[in-house]
Parts: C-alpha cells; sequence; structure tokens
C-alpha cells in the first residue's frame, strides 16, 4: 500500500546547477511517485517539480507550521530539527552537524557520516543513470568540480598537483576571481597559481556544459582536506564513464572502489593514479554507479525507514 509523505526542504527547486540536496529531493519525489506513493512537496515559493503536490513555505515560517493533516509522514531534508512536527517525521541530514537533536529518528548520507554523529542510520544518495550523459572517448585533462573557493573542496592543492604532473585541468563551480574572496584559500596563493594555462575555468556550469566536462574528463580530482559526507559528483563522475581521483577521507571509501578509481594521500600516490586512471574502462565506472547508487534502490531504503518509523520503531 502506498503511503502518503512529505518532503520538505526549506530551498527552491530544482536547481540548474549548483544544488546537490535540492537535486536528490527532487529525484527522491519523482521516483516515490513512480514506485506508487503520493508526494507533497514543501519548498520556497516558485518550486515546482511535475507529479506532486506543491505547498510553499511561507518566509518566516516553519515547515512544520504548513504541513498538511493528510500525509501519513514528513522527511525533512535539512541539518536541523524544527521546533516540532505534527506527525511522524525523519531528518535526512545532508551535512555535517554539531550534535543531532535528541528525540527524533535521523538518517545520514554515508556509513561514515553517520558513525561521525554516532548514529548507524544512513541511506546513499541516488541519481537516475539514464539522465547523465555517458562517454567512452576521453580527453587528457582532468576535471575539478566543486566550489572553488570552498577551503574543504582545496582547489588550491588540485591545481598544484595537475602543474606538477603536466595535466590540464578544467575547473567548475566557480569564477578565477572567488579565489580572492575566501581568506584561507586567497592566503594559499590559489589565484597567482590559477594564471598557469594549464587551467581552464567555467564558472558554475549545468545542462550540456556540466555533462560535457563530465564525460571527457580523463579523471575527477577530488582532493577534499574535510569529511565529506557524501559527494554527490563522485556518482556523477561514475554516470559518466570518469574514473575517480580523491583523498581518502569521510565517506570516499565507500564510494570509491579500487575497480573504479584511486584514494590518494602522497603527491607521488596522485601522480600514479592520474597515468593509471586510462587504464579503467568508462563501461565500468557506469555500471558500478548505476548497480550501487541507482535512485530506485535509494527510494526503497527511504520507504523502509518511513515504515520502520510508523510502525514506532526508533532508529538507531
Amino acid at each position: 500500500m502506498g503511503l502518503r509523505i512529505a518532503l520538505v526542504i526549506p530551498a527552491r527547486v530544482p536547481v540548474d546547477k549548483y544544488g546537490g540536496t535540492q537535486r536528490d529531493v527532487v529525484w527522491l519525489a519523482r521516483e516515490l511517485t513512480r514506485q506508487g506513493h503520493t508526494v507533497t512537496l514543501l519548498a520556497e515559493p516558485g518550486s515546482y517539480v511535475a507529479g506532486v503536490r506543491m505547498i510553499f513555505i511561507p518566509r518566516g515560517k516553519s515547515a512544520a507550521d504548513v504541513l498538511p493533516s493528510d500525509i501519513d509522514i514528513a522527511n525533512f531534508h535539512q541539518n536541523e530539527a524544527p521546533l516540532h512536527s505534527p506527525v511522524p517525521s525523519l531528518l535526512s541530514a545532508h551535512g555535517n552537524l554539531g550534535n543531532p537533536s535528541e528525540g527524533w529518528n535521523w538518517s545520514f548520507v554515508s556509513a561514515n557520516h553517520a558513525a561521525r554523529h554516532g548514529r548507524k542510520t544512513f541511506v546513499y544518495n541516488g541519481m537516475p543513470a539514464d539522465e547523465h550523459y555517458f562517454s567512452d572517448s576521453k580527453s587528457k585533462r582532468l576535471l575539478f568540480f566543486a566550489r572553488i573557493n570552498r577551503r574543504g573542496k582545496n582547489v588550491t592543492r588540485a591545481m598544484k598537483l595537475a602543474k606538477s604532473f603536466d595535466y590540464g585541468l578544467d575547473l567548475a563551480g566557480g569564477a578565477r576571481w572567488e579565489l580572492l574572496t575566501r581568506s584561507h584559500v586567497r592566503k594559499e596563493g590559489a589565484f597567482s597559481i590559477s594564471l598557469d594555462p594549464r587551467f581552464k575555468f567555467h564558472g558554475m556550469v549545468g545542462g550540456w556544459k556540466k555533462a560535457e566536462l563530465f564525460a571527457n574528463a580523463r579523471a575527477l580530482l577530488f582532493p577534499i582536506r574535510w569529511e565529506e559526507p557524501f559527494g554527490l559528483v563522485i556518482v556523477e563522475s561514475l554516470l559518466a564513464g570518469t574514473p575517480v581521483i580523491a583523498s581518502p577521507l569521510g565517506s570516499m571509501h565507500e564510494l570509491v572502489h579500487p575497480d573504479i578509481g584511486f584514494l590518494c594521500e602522497t603527491d607521488a600516490e596522485f601522480g600514479a593514479a592520474f597515468e593509471s586512471a586510462g587504464s579503467i574502462p568508462p563501461r565500468r565506472c557506469r555500471d558500478y554507479a548505476a548497480e550501487h547508487f541507482a535512485i530506485e534502490k535509494t527510494t526503497r531504503q527511504y520507504v523502509e525507514l518511513y515504515r520502520r518509523i510508523l510502525d514506532r520503531e526508533t532508529l538507531p
């Protein structure tokens, strides 16, 4: 029997470019509907997802204040607990929190993410494979795809590595001048390094441009220096047939299997991975991601959590 589910996200959906959580929620809403559930989506004014009932969250109001009475469960996709909820609820955390509020059922986006918050319940983010462009043909250039002025994404090391091993690097997720706007990135000299002709900045991209960058890259370079909760770009890269070269932090041990990528710490390890990336078959990358991070699988796991909560179980 289908459930009546409210998905709550305090943002506007869908997004054209940057916005991982927003895209997660849209994919989940669509797949829940396809699997026979009735979905209500609470989001900021201007949001729209075909096939689901929309309720806009008024400015200055809590989503819990406008939850409809004809739902079975609410799934809040936010990093803090609402003040209250009139119906059984699941809180899906997508970012790193302080201490999750007690008295709520929380779900996280990887085993590592859950464990670092003293919890066990998690559901991997899922994507529809058929919406992601795939190519067998790869260029010799690496791809860095993240908000370039975020310290944790480590654009400075990405550029230094590409320069050291003489690889071209495409950077998406902001304009070059943004390297001057955050003190920790600016102090590392990222802007000066970025003037090397090996580097090409693409700004915030979406649509075909984004698909093309992922599909044509030799590898996705992801030298993070923070505990990544999940990393949607990892799955997007793999679905495009592009292997991943990342630092072994956060969820990376769960997402980047040796068959489809490399986890590196030293510069020498990154350099060896750059050379070896071309030996990984693109189809293997896509098949791995389509199997392990399918939106159909993610949705079934969420529905299982909803039913457990409705059965009055407290999630571990």
